[in-house]
């Protein structure tokens, strides 16, 4: 017998399942963060002021800030690039911005150098005196055997910068890669040394053994041998109070999907140039050369009326010194203010037009009748050149030129006082004003006893 069975499964509304989440998906962009930071020597100890760790290099921090040279002075640094955290090409392009002389003392005059002219901010020497090398270092504050000069070996900085007055490098593009020797970027979150140093004097080269070793080397960080020598014995006093400006500019691009960018400095340093113009309709007699113009950006940089001058790429301040009784008005590419931006590549100008403001002359008339007498300031009669004028009114002249001041007499009469800042004596009288000045004359006349 076989018995036959059968089995019913019920019906069920449930299915199997399995539910895995993924919460928080999100795409976050790589950085192309450029840091930089410096460690600097001066004379052979550590110079704070221009020493600083990673930065962007705002906030008015400088390679060089140096304001009191003397020959025999050199210094050296060591500067450090990070590239956070992408592949990225590596270019440095510097701008000199002034070689002036500020100044001019006893001694420079007499090596017959020529005086100061303020608004020419590229008659100094210094620039000349000044020499300089840059290198691919590893790290240790030293120029050491094999590593690849950047500059065209030791060069005054005339030089360096050349007739331009700019100086690039590529460091690390489609062509060149100073640090691997091969073409390519930097490798992001990596860390990349440049060495450079200056003297104010002769310098000579004399690199230390190359250890191998960077920055795990005995030479670092204690500076043991600099690799170079100075020497400011040939110097003289015509560079004397002379000054010098550049700026250092480094910038990070983007490797990938990039492959054949090349370091160009016409693409990325500025040109300024400050226009200086002057309206004399009022009788002022400035020019030009009685003003000093200045770019401030994270500091103050000298600039020669008409001539361009190459910034980094930011944002600028355009003033200026020199005397007063003049109003400026700015034009161009500045704003109201003087402020302006500068991109990558371009070319601007800023126009500072200073018109003379009139100068003005208020006569106050004052009446003593102390013996009777029965005259107001209304009865006299208040000249300037010859023309009749209101009492205690301003009245605009001519700067830069001799006016007479007067009154007509009145019987019973007699001048007492003029007083006042910059009024003649007595009366009539004759004064000069410079463009915008202001004078008040107070006149006093007392009645005569009969």
């Amino acid at each position: 017998m076989v018995a036959v069975g059968g089995m019913v499964l019920g019906g069920t509304s449930a299915f199997f399942s399995d539910t895995e989440t993924a919460a928080g998906n999100n795409f976050t962009a790589g950085a192309i963060d450029l840091k930089v930071d410096n460690e600097s020597y001066y004379n052979g100890a550590v110079s704070t002021s221009t020493s600083f760790g990673p930065s962007d290099l705002g906030n008015g921090l400088l390679f060089l800030n140096f304001t009191d040279l003397k020959p025999d002075d050199e210094g050296e640094d060591t500067i450090s690039l990070h590239v956070n955290n992408n592949d990225a090409y590596l270019c440095l392009d510097m701008s000199l911005t002034s070689n002036d002389d500020i100044s001019s003392n006893e001694p420079e005059l007499d090596t017959l150098d020529a005086p100061e002219d303020i608004n020419n901010t590229w008659d100094g020497e210094l620039a000349g005196l000044v020499e300089m090398v840059w290198w691919v270092d590893d790290g240790d504050n030293v120029l050491e055997e094999g590593e690849t000069l950047l500059s065209d070996g030791v060069q005054t900085v005339t030089d360096l910068f050349g007739q331009d007055k700019t100086f690039s490098a590529d460091l690390a593009d489609s062509t060149t890669n100073v640090w691997t020797g091969e073409a390519g970027p930097v490798t992001g979150s990596e860390t990349y040394y440049l060495g450079k140093a200056f003297c104010y004097g002769d310098m000579t080269l004399t690199p230390v053994l190359q250890d191998g070793l960077g920055t795990d080397g005995p030479l670092a960080p204690d500076r043991v041998a600099t690799g170079f020598t100075c020497s400011g014995t040939g110097l003289g006093n015509e560079s004397q109070t002379d000054g010098l400006t550049m700026d250092i500019a480094f910038s990070a691009v983007q490797a990938r999907h990039n492959p054949n960018y090349t370091c160009d400095p016409e693409q990325r340093l500025a040109t300024l140039t400050v226009i200086k113009e002057i309206v004399n309709d009022n009788g002022g007699n400035n020019v030009v050369s009685d003003y000093q113009l200045q770019v401030v950006g994270s500091g103050v940089t000298n600039v020669t009326s008409g001539i361009p001058t190459q910034f980094a790429a930011g944002a600028y301040v355009v003033t200026e010194t020199g005397v007063s009784g003049y109003q400026a008005t700015f034009s161009g590419d500045c704003n109201a203010g003087g402020q302006i931006t500068l991109g990558d590549g371009e070319s601007k100008t800023c126009t500072i037009t200073n018109n003379d403001i009139p100068s003005s002359i208020t006569l106050v008339k004052v009446v003593n009748n102390d013996n009777g007498g029965i005259k107001v300031p209304a009865h006299f009669t208040l000249r300037i050149d010859g023309d009749v004028v209101p009492n205690n009114a301003s009245v605009p002249v001519t700067a830069n030129s001799v006016h007479a001041i007067s009154e007509d007499a009145v019987a019973g009469y007699s001048l007492e006082t003029v007083t006042g800042t910059g009024c003649p004596a007595t009366i009539p009288g004759n004064v000069t004003l410079n463009e915008g000045e202001s004078i008040t004359c107070t006149i006093t006349n007392g009645d005569i006893i009969e």
